[in-house]
């Protein structure tokens, strides 16, 4: 296996072994992975497994035990941390049970349409249930942190950057010789510039910001587990909800339909909250076209700009 952040397989499992007790039989590289970190499935005698996860960052996975914890105080199927430290090479890794099951990108095509829903059902009860019970530091803020910490924002709109006037998104518009991308980045930067009056009726809530189509473990149709919870995200928990949706949109396709359909009809966004969903998937689709235009991916762009159109046509709406 290729080494990540300096560290080789031999020297994550004599980490592992180090701190455990035990060093592990073979390591077996996880692929599905956006964060940066490498994970892996270790196994050890007797047929059980572990999970570790290992990032070049020090301190990474600092608040990753009291995250979960609390988490698992609420009932949601996560992962215990086992042990943990540092690297040879000065990052981070951590060690935890291994829960059964794989991403829901991989199972979307086996699942039929009770099993959908019970998917669909749990994970908004997860976020609804986060929302509801976990805490929010007491001076509040914006943006990832650790459960119970201050976020970094004092708005829920800085978390996209520093607008620009209207009047030049407008100006865009009226080009023509502006180009595509650059059309639906003014279409973007209006849509924003309409639902800043919503971003500031938002207080900081408590969401899973990073279940999507992964993170979220399914074995049989049933979900088994939830993971990845370094942190926690504070603000508007409909970012999920859009992001999951531009995920289905622009990596899996008809197939995760039902999916998506079933996450709507239990999170039931009506007026600014849908226009705002549509803004949180345009805002994830129209980075991966940015993307693809620099990579000179004509195949990608015309499958990724039809999408990009119809998920702003749901934020421009009335």
């Amino acid at each position: 296996m290729s080494e990540q952040g300096g560290n080789d397989d031999a020297s994550i499992a004599q980490c592992i072994g180090d701190v455990l007790g035990e060093r592990p039989l073979r390591l077996e590289r996880q692929m599905f992975t956006h964060s940066g970190n490498a994970v892996y499935r270790a196994h050890l005698a007797g047929e059980r497994s572990l999970a570790v996860r290992v990032s070049p960052e020090a301190q990474t996975f600092l608040h990753t035990r009291s995250n979960l914890a609390m988490l698992r105080g609420l009932g949601l199927p996560v992962q215990t941390v086992l042990a943990q430290g540092a690297t040879p090479a000065g990052g981070d890794f951590v060690v935890l049970d291994w829960l059964p099951g794989r991403d829901l990108f991989y199972v979307f095509g086996s699942l039929d349409a009770s099993q959908t829903e019970r998917i669909a059902q749990a994970v908004v009860a997860s976020q609804c249930r986060v929302a509801q019970r976990l805490p929010v530091a007491g001076d509040g803020g914006f943006g990832w942190a650790a459960i119970g910490a201050r976020a970094p924002h004092a708005r829920w709109t800085e978390i996209f950057g520093e607008p620009a006037p209207e009047a030049l998104h407008a100006a865009t518009l009226a080009r023509a010789d502006a180009t595509p991308l650059e059309r639906f980045r003014a279409r973007l930067g209006l849509v924003r510039a309409s639902l800043e009056a919503y971003f500031d009726t938002l207080r900081p809530v408590c969401f899973l910001d990073d279940l999507t189509i992964k993170n979220v473990l399914v074995e049989d149709g049933e979900l088994r587990g939830l993971i990845d919870f370094d942190t926690v995200c504070y603000g508007d928990p409909l970012l999920v909800l859009g992001s999951t949706l531009a995920h289905i949109d622009t990596e899996v396709g008809v197939r995760g339909h039902p999916y998506a359909e079933a996450l709507v009809r239990y999170w039931a966004p009506q007026g600014e909250r849908l226009r705002a969903t549509g803004f949180y998937a345009s805002l994830w689709v129209i980075g991966l076209l940015s993307l693809a235009i620099e990579q000179g991916n004509a195949t990608r762009v015309n499958s990724l700009s039809p999408v990009l159109d119809d998920l702003l046509r749901v934020a421009e709406s009335a």
